[in-house]
């Protein structure tokens, strides 16, 4: 009896030890396992820093790179642009300029209000060329000064000797008849067009010779046209042709060269 009751008592001590050590091995697996997930925890905190930063540094770049593309752009832009815009200035103020008809003197060819290219450029004058000079006798009526600039074609260069037949409306240079042809209603002397024959004197008849250094200029409007036949306009210095008329611009339907 007393040797069961030992036995007993020896076994539940074992029990009690068994128990114990179970609840200790439990509890360092439990640590164990913890550990780990404490560092899973951390990295992923770590991971996740580090892809918040990826993500900012990534959305810098694009940033930067979308500045570049746009300053590029402009860059490309202005490089198109301001070249070309340049050249045409430069060749706007020293070759060419736009010059207005003013008035029906060089009717059928020009009209009131066209406007014309022209230059001066390396010009040397011919005959029937269209130019603009400057008439300094002329009465400006925008300004109220004399000095005017007026649109004429040139018949008469330095040298010639000119001869007007008003009662015949024909014209004669070094001797010889300005040939005057009617094509489709419409006259033709020396190669350009006319509105009428010349008859309209404005004080000038008779022969004359052009001087050395001047030109005689008429309006293909002959007989409404006030040129080098009127006494406020005479012979035109050559250094008062501020250039020959070589296309007309405007109106647009109208745009075209205007020698054949």
């Amino acid at each position: 009896m007393e040797e069961n009751e030992f036995r007993n008592e020896i076994e539940s001590e074992n029990d009690e030890k068994e128990f114990e050590q179970v609840i200790e091995e439990e509890t360092a697996e439990v640590s164990v396992t913890g550990e780990p997930a404490e560092d899973v925890s951390g990295n992923d905190s770590a991971d996740n820093a580090d892809s918040t930063d990826e993500t900012s540094g990534s959305s810098d770049e694009r940033v930067y790179s979308r500045g570049r593309r746009v300053a590029a752009e402009v860059y490309s832009w202005f490089d198109t642009l301001f070249f070309p815009l340049v050249i045409i200035m430069t060749i706007f103020t020293f070759f060419v300029r736009m010059s207005r008809v003013d008035g029906t003197s060089m009717v059928p060819t020009l009209e009131d209000g066209q406007q014309l290219l022209i230059s001066s450029f390396m010009y040397q004058p011919a005959y029937n060329d269209i130019v603009v000079v400057w008439a300094e006798r002329l009465p400006n009526e925008l300004t109220g000064t004399a000095g005017k600039a007026i649109v004429k074609r040139i018949v008469g260069l330095p040298g010639d000797k000119i001869k007007i037949d008003f009662s015949e409306g024909r014209i004669y240079r070094n001797g010889e008849m300005l040939d005057i042809v009617e094509k489709d209603g419409l006259l033709y002397e020396d190669g350009h067009i006319i509105n009428d024959y010349t008859h309209w004197e404005e004080g000038l008849g008779g022969d004359f010779t052009v001087p050395e250094g001047y030109l005689f200029v008429m309006g293909d409007n002959r007989n409404g046209s006030s040129d080098s036949r009127h006494p406020w306009i005479g012979y035109i210095d050559e250094r008062d042709v501020i250039g020959k008329a070589y296309l007309r611009v405007w109106p647009l339907n109208k745009i075209s060269g205007l020698y054949s």
